[in-house]
C-alpha cells in the first residue's frame, strides 16, 4: 500500500488477484483490519455505462446517501454511497451485488 494514503483506505489493488486465495476472504480480513464495525462505509464507484446505471446501484443501496461527481467531460460519474454497516459480511454482499452490474467499476 502506497505510504502517503490514508491508512483506512483499501483499494482492490491491495489485495491478491486470486490466484492465492478467495479475493473476498481477503478483503474480509482487510475491511476487519482497518474498518470499525457498526459503523458508516463508504462505498466508491464509477459509472462507465450509463447514467441509467445509477438506478441499478440504487436498487441494491435505495434508502442510501449518494454523492455523485461528474467527470469534467461528462463521460463518467464518481459515487460515493455512504451505508451503516455492521460487519465485514455485509460490505462484501454489497460488491458482490454491485459487482454484478455492468458498467459500475467498484473501487
Amino acid at each position: 500500500m502506497d505510504e502517503n494514503k490514508n491508512n483506512k483506505d483499501i483499494e482492490f489493488t491491495d489485495i491478491p488477484d486470486g490466484t492465492s486465495g478467495d479475493i473476498y476472504a481477503n478483503l474480509k480480513e482487510k475491511l476487519e483490519s482497518v474498518e470499525q464495525f457498526p459503523g458508516i462505509y463508504n462505498f466508491k464507484f464509477i459509472i462507465t455505462g450509463g447514467l441509467d446505471k445509477i438506478q441499478d446501484l440504487r436498487a441494491i443501496l435505495p434508502d442510501d446517501e449518494f454523492i455523485e461527481q461528474a467527470s469534467k467531460t461528462g463521460k463518467y460519474v464518481s459515487i460515493t454511497v455512504k451505508k451503516k454497516m455492521q460487519n465485514a459480511d455485509e460490505v462484501i454482499a454489497i460488491y458482490k451485488q454491485t459487482g454484478n452490474i455492468k458498467g459500475i467499476m467498484v473501487l
